[in-house]
């Protein structure tokens, strides 16, 4: 007994347990897909921030660059009446470190210096003819505009402390003679920049790099350019540098998921960004970039692991009640075959007796009759049974599956504390299957069902293998399609595939084989409602024998074609669970013509 019933357990059991793991792979496909859709967006938009950083600074400097200066310009002494309206302005803007005028040679003629971040103040001048950006700034022509490197200030070669993160922007200028007379060398504070940009959420972590793959800015610890303080540099780890061999170092910005990391690299373009595109923005010839920069987010290992947990978890609960719950079936099955199986043996002693006393065979016949009906009533509870375990099992199932798909896009912990008093209930109702096996159990799923905008034509097309007929190219049968008004409609992918299931399949069996036989799916909307119309040449229902009873259970209209007469019970049952409803025009001999309000 015990080992029909390890049998039986095991026959409903592990299609489940297929089923529900191939649901797992494809949820935790979905949320890996989800997560790097996310981070490429994180990455993505900081890249934008930092464009505009540049660009505002690329602008401030291009001003300077405009300004038409006077010949032989000495901006400390004769000339300073001309440039005091201006260094008036720039003594109170905040972002600049430092602002300085030097002539051809790389010498500073004005030195402007920020005071810790407050007031510009005069400072003293330095010669500065080997600084690379000086060096890129003498070679520059009338127009253009040099951006450095992110890097630490440097004063007289020497690194500044506390560790000052600047970006310089360099143009030439230009006297009234049109004759190049210097550069405007303009240090920007990029300390806030880039804290901005590496603040991140506490499941990722944010980079900033340059070409080199130098790390200029990090969310982990502080690595603000820890590659200029230790000279041997700061050594990425394999997995930036594979996401650099990907990325930067190939041109494209790339997200991928690897080593159970998902990485995402995006470069900074000066083509994006909002600010270039104002009417305000001042735009120079050219911009001279000392190096690219990218931003790069890593979400590791243990953030993509507690993103996944809740899908395991519903997974485990899942089973935990299916074999609660499939196990108490098969007792119950195995029972009712036990005395099934008593039945059969009383009827057997029954005919022996026939054989031995012909004297008492009305008797015994009476006695089998009798038992025969009662066998047939057996036999149909069995069917019923077999019918519950097969589309009523499904229903709570694919109910669970539904509020762990909720579960799984639900972001909110408390949301999801009162999905799973539903989880419960459902689990009830499977148990309940086990207490009464012998009633019918309705399809209806009275927990709110998932709508999503579907593509009706794409889901016809899709069914289309369920049926050898179609697939193995059915010579007089074909599905038209005249779906012009709509396309889509909002409702349960599953009830919608359940639906148009059925109502393909009864179209083929009951269609008249001595014509060309066809199943058109026609869309129209009738007082702001999409309606789906299913009109088939088959051999159609008397409705007036069988009109009442078209959508009712167990209810057959062709006895010389096989059926269990559910399969239009089934199709008003889900849709009505998804708000909508059917009704039908048929004439006997012509075919049929549903039609279905969403």
């Amino acid at each position: 007994m015990w080992k029909k019933y390890f049998n039986i357990f095991l026959l409903l059991y592990i299609p489940l347990l297929v089923i529900s793991l191939l649901m797992l792979m494809g949820h935790k496909e979905e949320r890996i897909a989800t997560i790097k859709k996310r981070e490429d967006s994180i990455s993505r938009n900081k890249t934008y921030l930092l464009s505009d950083v540049c660009h505002y600074l690329i602008h401030n400097t291009n001003y300077w660059s405009s300004i038409v200066y006077p010949p032989s310009f000495d901006p400390k002494n004769k000339h300073s009446s001309f440039l005091h309206p201006y260094i008036e302005v720039i003594k109170n803007i905040g972002f600049y470190d430092q602002f300085r005028i030097i002539d051809l040679e790389g010498k500073e003629l004005l030195r402007y210096q920020s005071n810790l971040g407050q007031k510009m103040e005069l400072a003293p001048l330095q010669n500065k003819v080997d600084s690379e950006y000086v060096k890129q700034g003498l070679n520059l022509k009338k127009g253009e505009i040099y951006l450095s490197r992110i890097n630490l200030n440097r004063e007289d070669g020497i690194i500044e402390k506390p560790h000052k993160p600047v970006l310089r922007t360099v143009g030439p200028i230009y006297d009234s003679l049109n004759q190049r007379t210097g550069l405007i060398v303009i240090n920007f504070r990029m300390q806030d920049v880039l804290g901005i940009l590496t603040s991140t959420r506490p499941d990722g972590n944010t980079y900033v790099i340059d070409s080199e793959h130098n790390i200029i800015a990090s969310s982990i610890g502080d690595k603000t350019m820890m590659f200029e303080v230790n000279k041997s540099g700061d050594t990425l780890d394999s997995n930036l540098k594979k996401l650099n061999e990907r990325g930067l170092r190939s041109r494209k910005d790339t997200t991928f998921f690897e080593d159970g990391r998902v990485w995402s690299l995006h470069k900074v373009l000066m083509t994006n960004g909002e600010l270039n595109k104002s009417a305000a923005y001042l735009a120079p010839k050219k911009i001279i970039q000392a190096t690219e920069w990218a931003v790069v987010r890593e979400m590791p290992p243990e953030a993509i692991s507690a993103g996944l947990w809740p899908l395991y978890q519903n997974f485990i609960v899942l089973h935990l009640f299916s074999i609660l719950a499939l196990s108490g079936i098969s007792y119950g099955f195995n029972k009712y075959q036990s005395k099934k199986r008593d039945l059969f043996n009383r009827i057997e002693e029954k005919n022996k007796a026939l054989l031995i006393n012909q004297e008492s065979l009305k008797t015994i016949n009476d006695v089998v009759k009798k038992t025969n009906q009662r066998l047939r009533v057996k036999n149909e509870q069995l069917e019923q049974f077999s019918y519950l375990i097969s589309h009523n099992l499904r229903a709570p199932v694919t109910s669970m599956s539904l509020i762990i798909d909720v579960i799984k896009k639900e972001e909110n912990e408390e949301n999801i504390k009162t999905l799973l008093p539903k989880l419960h209930i459902l689990s009830d109702s499977i148990g309940r299957l086990t207490e009464d096996i012998k009633e019918y159990v309705t399809a209806v799923d009275y927990e709110d069902t998932e709508l999503q905008e579907i593509n009706v034509y794409a889901l016809i097309q899709g069914l289309r293998g369920d049926f050898p007929e179609l697939m193995t190219g059915l010579s007089n049968f074909k599905i038209v399609y005249e779906l012009q008004e709509w396309k889509t409609v909002n409702s349960s992918k599953y009830h919608l595939q359940s639906v148009i299931r059925h109502l393909i399949s009864n179209a083929i069996k009951y269609r008249n084989t001595e014509i060309e036989s066809y199943l058109v799916f026609r869309s129209e909307v009738e007082n702001n409602r999409k309606i789906l119309y299913v009109e088939d040449n088959g051999l159609g229902i008397n409705m007036e024998r069988y009109g009442d009873d078209l959508f009712k259970l167990y209810k057959k209209f062709h006895r010389n074609i096989s059926g269990k007469g559910m399969g239009l019970f089934m199709v008003k049952t889900q849709l009505e669970e998804v708000g909508a409803t059917i009704s039908a025009k048929s004439i006997e001999g012509k075919g049929t013509k549903f039609k279905i309000n969403f």
